[in-house]
């Protein structure tokens, strides 16, 4: 009879537990294999915690040694997952389901590249020569890349040779009246919305050749050749506050033209009147603020270059010449001082007298005997005797000289006259006329 240990029973029943976990872990195989791998890790991502990484752990590399036949490890060397406090769920927390890796961010919007152009559209040619005026009128524009760009569109000017500084303005047009005399300069513009600003200012170089006098002496007038009178221009001194020389100065239109020529400031008949035209001491014609040219294409009745500038006794030589420019007698009247001891009736004779009248005293018996009425008379009333009385008082020139050109080419039609200074700059010029038909 056999005698069977005290502890068989134990060794029996963990026997046929080892076969029981033997026999469900073989029979597992087939289910295992169909379970995804990350199914695992998912399960333990699920838990967010130890105990749920363990388990992961351990169930992958159980289906793994499954598969394999190896031998389960004792303790899984993986790390194990921490887990922060400050993290928003819990060890416990359900994040629900899993939306899969994360696709790439979406760059962020980016602005526009914003560009403005500047375009001059109206003005100065690139290094054209202005002749006949000193206004010039800028006109120019701004293209803006995209066109859809808000803000509003604003310029700046400037030019060289003239001004210091840029200038702004919001309109799309400059008005510049430049200084007379010849001179270059450089326009330039840019355009500028919000901030961003043209960094290539568009720009224009030119010159205006028009002379230092531009328009400080006009052509105010000009009457054409009839009948009864003659041709007759007439000049305007404006704007100034110096004196300008004249001689040289031309006038000309399509007929032909006239260079003034030098004159006699303060005539002197007695001394001019004996010498011929070729030995004149004539001078320079400087003129100044509010003084008046005129120009006739008659002869000249004092003789030839016999130009000159009026006089207050200027009146009394009309008595013996024929003037084509009509003036005013603005001869002085007698001094009631000079005649005091003079008989009453010389008084009265003297002092009725109308300017620059030459009185026919010869005609008037009482006058005629009168010496010392008469010597008066005869130096008094008479250019010479005017001249000689007068001619040192600061009035005793006027503002106008007439000079006759001995000639015509002032036109009976349309046509345009040009005053050009000495050096051929132009100063003015004046549209006259109308159609005429003989």
């Amino acid at each position: 009879m056999k005698i069977i240990p005290k502890n068989m029973p134990v060794f029996i029943f963990v026997g046929i537990a080892i076969a029981v976990v033997v026999y469900l872990a073989f029979s597992l195989i087939p289910l295992f294999k169909e379970i995804p791998e990350h199914a695992f890790w998912e399960s333990s991502e699920s838990q967010n915690g130890i105990l749920g990484a363990k388990i992961g752990g351990f169930l992958t590399k159980l289906k793994n040694v499954l598969k394999s036949g190896e031998s389960i490890p004792d303790s899984d060397p993986s790390p194990i997952p921490s887990y922060s406090p400050s993290s928003n769920s819990s060890p416990n927390s359900d994040p629900g389901p899993d939306p899969g890796p994360d696709p790439d961010p979406s760059p962020p919007p980016t602005e526009p590249v914003v560009s403005i152009n500047t375009y001059i559209t109206s003005g100065p040619e690139e290094g054209e020569i202005i002749e006949e005026t000193n206004r010039i009128t800028f006109e120019f524009r701004a293209r803006v890349s995209p066109e859809e760009t808000e803000g509003n569109i604003i310029f700046e000017t400037k030019i060289e040779g003239f001004d210091e500084n840029w200038e702004t303005i919001s309109y799309n047009q400059r008005i510049v009246d430049f200084p007379p005399g010849p001179k270059e300069y450089t326009f330039l513009v840019k355009a500028k919305i919000n901030d961003i600003v043209d960094s290539t200012p568009t720009q224009r170089t030119f010159k205006i050749n028009t002379s230092p006098y531009f328009e400080k002496i006009q052509i105010s007038n000009v009457q054409s050749q009839n009948s009864y009178d003659h041709s007759l221009i007439r000049l305007d001194v404006y704007h100034v506050n110096e004196e300008i020389n004249i001689t040289g100065w031309r006038v000309e239109g399509q007929k032909g033209g006239f260079s003034i020529p030098q004159g006699i400031e303060k005539y002197n008949h007695l001394f001019y009147s004996q010498l011929p035209g070729n030995d004149l001491p004539l001078k320079d014609i400087f003129v100044d603020y509010g003084h008046t040219i005129y120009l006739s294409s008659a002869l000249n009745p004092l003789g030839r270059y016999k130009n000159f500038r009026l006089n207050k006794c200027i009146g009394y030589l009309a008595h013996d010449y024929d003037f084509a420019i009509d003036f005013y007698n603005n001869c002085p009247r007698p001094d009631e001082d000079d005649i005091l001891s003079f008989d009453p009736c010389c008084q009265q004779y003297v002092l009725n007298r109308s300017r620059c009248e030459i009185p026919d005293y010869w005609e008037n018996s009482d006058i005629a005997r009168d010496s010392e009425c008469v010597s008066y008379i005869i130096d008094y009333f008479s250019y010479i005797g005017c001249y000689e009385n007068y001619s040192r008082d600061e009035d005793f020139l006027n503002d106008e000289w007439h000079i006759y050109m001995n000639g015509n080419f002032v036109s009976t039609g349309i046509d345009i006259l040009y005053l050009r200074d000495q050096n051929g700059l132009f100063v003015d010029k004046y549209r006259y006329g109308s159609p005429c038909c003989d």
